[in-house]
């Protein structure tokens, strides 16, 4: 059975992060030519605090009031991928 541990800043709606477990389920069958019952995902969720990128936390970053959480994840997400 193949887990998927996925990592994020809290603040995504319940509909969101059901939306994320689908799409990553899906795909995990499809690559694996499996069911889907067969694979889990896992979400871990942290606080602003408790993330660091660049040496610092992101929730001491300045973000401009248009931000939302979801860029500061995609955000993120492009520092790890390099």
């Amino acid at each position: 059975m193949p887990i998927a541990l996925i990592k994020i800043i809290e603040g995504r709606s319940a509909d969101k992060k059901r939306r994320l477990i689908e799409s990553v389920s899906r795909a995990m069958a499809d690559s694996l030519e499996m069911p889907i019952d067969g694979v889990r995902v896992l979400l871990d969720e942290y606080l602003a605090d408790n993330w660091g990128r660049g040496g610092r936390q992101v929730s001491l970053e300045k973000v401009n009031s248009t931000q939302t959480a979801d860029e500061l994840a995609l955000a993120t997400a492009k520092l790890l991928s390099n």
